[in-house]
């Protein structure tokens, strides 16, 4: 199809100019062209004109739009005045005329009333938002006058808003802006001039701080065909934020040139990004450049022995295998003897950052740390004290094994790190202190003692130990608890003390016997002197039978004598172990009728009845018989002696089950009080002590009854109930029987 060359001219208003219609073409042209139903379908006005201008055929929409009828003739005046017709209906035509190849023409009307009103609206969006924009904007012509330009602009620049009038050109703004308050220092001033001298076919932009301190970035971009558009922010938040940044950067830059440690960041292609001064020292001998890749560095120092010795694949292997993207540690000896603490952490863009710390002075430290341990272990190990060492928070820090040995607690309870509470809650479990309320208040004390001033107590174990133990205050608010086992030192003290009593009882006895002695050697001799001074006086002549009885009576006196003097030897014999004994045969109940019948007369003078109790056969004792006389001598006058008239001394033997032989002697008289049992046998030892006492006698005859049967390998008890007798029973082993 031929094209259809544009009309010559059009007016504002869509009409055609006088002269700009074609001449009319043949109706045989016109009717060949197009088809009737064709243009009726059409949503635009068609006509075809004749060369004279005479409408051959129009379709509905070219006679709606400017209401002529096929037959008129479509002159320009025609036409404009159709337009106008339809501008009273508020509508806008727009008439467009072409020349046929054939003669004629054909007209075009189309309304464009919907399609500029939508322009028009969206076009009155535009300016909206470009006036509620946060940024000022602004168009200028190739001659730097304004096109456009919204508020913000102007506030931008510290103008009012009518500075962007019509016919303002940019160089008027630059103008207006050099009297702003704004713009009034030096910086402003070179950007003004800056502003006029910038070529507006380039992009540039720029930033100027004004004297609030407002800081606006100005940013111009050419425009097709000529001209170019200003976009001012104001960006004081972003220029702040990045002065913060700079300054930032600038404080992370100054302190990671001061950090004692090497920092080195990888990015994540592996490549090393960047490095801080430390690093190069630290790493003396292992340089490292910015690019390069993390497998060359390893390669490089696996070859030179940074790693240590091996194979380099292996090396490199094992340097490889680390995991980068979690946390790595290890510390390393480099070649030159310094040990290195290697650490290594992710970064958020895939990279990681390591650093490296010359230890080797902690290390050093470390080691000299740890042989001063091992030192203080070893002496704590060989000290015989227990040592327990606490912390403010009463935690244990330290113990020796001598203190777990000493307190009997088992392995592991004393580990540094326990609490005072978990090992006394133990000590408890395991009822050191016994059980019950008082051992909860002991513990309870060690809970809530005082730490800040030493104590000193002694105390007990479960195993019989007595420890001294001792708290004294350390630096920091801990503490030391020293245990000591002074067992065999208590024993000794114990002894010392029993040694003590013993020498006192000793000097008492012996103040006693002096006591007693004096009062009882006093009685047989006052008689020898008074029945020999009374022979005296009666001259040469005295009377026969006055002799006899003064001999007879200094007799007795004198056998009494010798009877004191022979027990105080038989002590004497007892206490320096040189006491011996002859092997005899004894009849048992010949030994026991003998003793009876010796004190059968003072039985009788004390008016005390005499029995004895024994079985049809008793075996034959090896033994001292003298000895055993004495034994039984004694038992029998210390029943007499404390038994009031009317009573019973009863002298029996019998077998035991075990063969032991159990010879008896049992009274009826005053008894002695139980805890007084045992110091009846003490030498020189009567209850009652006095010179005014009602029984005499030394003191010495149990004492000596018990040696004797000791040394024959037997034993001696009372058993006494005051008020009630008492009974004497004498063992003699089976070994001792034929």
């Amino acid at each position: 199809m031929t094209a259809i060359p544009p009309l010559a001219a059009e007016s504002e208003d869509g009409t055609v100019p006088d002269g700009a219609l074609p001449g009319a073409a043949s109706p045989q042209g016109a009717g060949a062209l197009t088809d009737g139903a064709l243009l009726d379908l059409l949503p635009a006005g068609v006509a075809v004109l004749d060369p004279d201008h005479r409408i051959l055929r129009c379709n509905p929409a070219f006679t709606a739009a400017l209401a002529l009828e096929q037959g008129s003739r479509a002159t320009p005046d025609l036409v404009s005045t159709a337009q106008r017709a339809a501008a009273a209906r508020h509508r806008r035509i727009a008439v467009s005329s072409r020349d046929l190849p054939t003669g004629g023409s054909m007209l075009c009307a189309v309304d464009t009333t919907d399609a500029m009103d939508e322009t028009a609206r969206a076009l009155d969006r535009k300016r909206t938002a470009l006036a509620t924009l946060r940024i000022g904007v602004g168009a200028f012509a190739a001659d730097g006058t304004l096109m456009f330009g919204n508020p913000r602009l102007a506030e931008l620049f510290g103008l009012p808003a009518t500075a962007l009038g019509p016919g303002v050109t940019f160089g008027d703004l630059l103008d207006a802006m050099a009297h702003a308050p704004g713009f009034a220092t030096l910086d402003g001033t070179a950007f003004l001039a800056a502003q006029a001298a910038v070529d507006r076919t380039e992009a540039s932009s720029v930033r100027v701080t004004g004297t609030t301190g407002t800081v606006i970035e100005v940013a111009s971009d050419p425009l097709p065909g000529g001209g170019w558009t200003v976009t001012v922010a104001d960006v004081s938040p972003l220029a702040g934020a990045e002065e913060e940044a700079r300054g930032r950067a600038a404080a992370l830059d100054a302190i990671l040139a001061a950090i004692p440690h090497g920092i080195c960041v990888f990015g994540a292609d592996q490549r090393m990004a960047m490095s801080n001064p430390a690093y190069a020292q630290v790493m003396a001998g292992a340089p490292i450049a910015v690019g390069e890749h993390l497998s060359d560095v390893i390669l490089r120092r696996a070859e030179t022995g940074e790693y240590g010795e091996g194979r380099v694949e292996d090396v490199m292997a094992q340097q490889c295998a680390f995991d980068l993207s979690r946390p790595q540690m290890r510390q390393r000896r480099r070649p030159n003897g310094t040990v290195i603490d290697v650490r290594t952490a992710p970064l958020p863009d895939g990279g990681h950052v390591s650093v490296v710390t010359d230890v080797t002075p902690l290390t050093q430290a470390k080691a000299e740390v740890s042989r001063h341990a091992s030192a203080m272990e070893v002496m704590l190990g060989s000290i015989r004290h227990g040592i327990l060492f606490w912390d403010a928070n009463r935690r244990l820090i330290a113990a020796n094994d001598i203190a777990a040995a000493l307190l009997g607690h088992p392995p592991g309870l004393l580990a540094p790190g326990r609490s005072q509470d978990d090992i006394l809650d133990h000590m408890i479990a395991r009822k050191e202190w016994g059980d019950g309320e008082a051992a909860r208040a002991m513990i309870d004390s060690l809970r809530n003692r005082d730490r800040s001033t030493p104590y000193r107590r002694h105390l007990t174990t479960r195993a019989g130990r007595v420890l001294d133990a001792r708290s004294d205050p350390a630096p920091g608010g801990g503490w030391i608890s020293t245990f000591t086992d002074v067992t065999d030192t208590v024993k000794v003290q114990e002894e010392l003390r029993r040694a003590k009593d013993a020498a006192e009882a000793a000097n008492q006895a012996k103040s006693r016997f002096l006591a007693t002695m004096s009062h009882e050697l006093r009685t047989p001799l006052n008689a020898v002197i008074g029945f020999s001074d009374a022979l005296l006086r009666e001259g040469h002549q005295p009377a026969s039978e006055r002799v006899a009885e003064f001999a007879q009576q200094i007799n007795d006196a004198g056998r009494q004598l010798l009877g004191l003097i022979n027990i105080i030897l038989d002590v004497a014999r007892i206490e320096s172990g040189r006491f011996d004994l002859t092997i005899d045969r004894v009849d048992v109940g010949t030994l026991i009728r003998d003793a009876i019948r010796q004190t059968d007369a003072a039985a009788q003078a004390a008016e005390i009845s005499l029995a004895y109790e024994l079985p049809d056969e008793l075996p034959v004792l090896r033994a001292d018989e003298r000895r055993l006389q004495q034994v039984l001598a004694h038992l029998l006058s210390n029943a007499i002696k404390f038994t009031d008239a009317g009573g019973t001394v009863t002298v029996g033997a019998a077998m035991e089950s075990d063969g032991t032989l159990l010879i008896y002697v049992r009274d009826t008289g005053i008894g002695i009080p139980e805890g007084d049992i045992e110091r009846v046998f003490e030498p020189f030892t009567q209850l009652d002590s006095t010179l005014s006492r009602r029984f005499q006698g030394a003191g010495i005859g149990l004492y000596v009854a018990r040696a004797l049967v000791l040394g024959h390998g037997g034993r001696l008890v009372l058993r006494s109930v005051p008020g009630a007798g008492t009974t004497a029973e004498l063992r003699l082993p089976a070994r001792h029987l034929v």
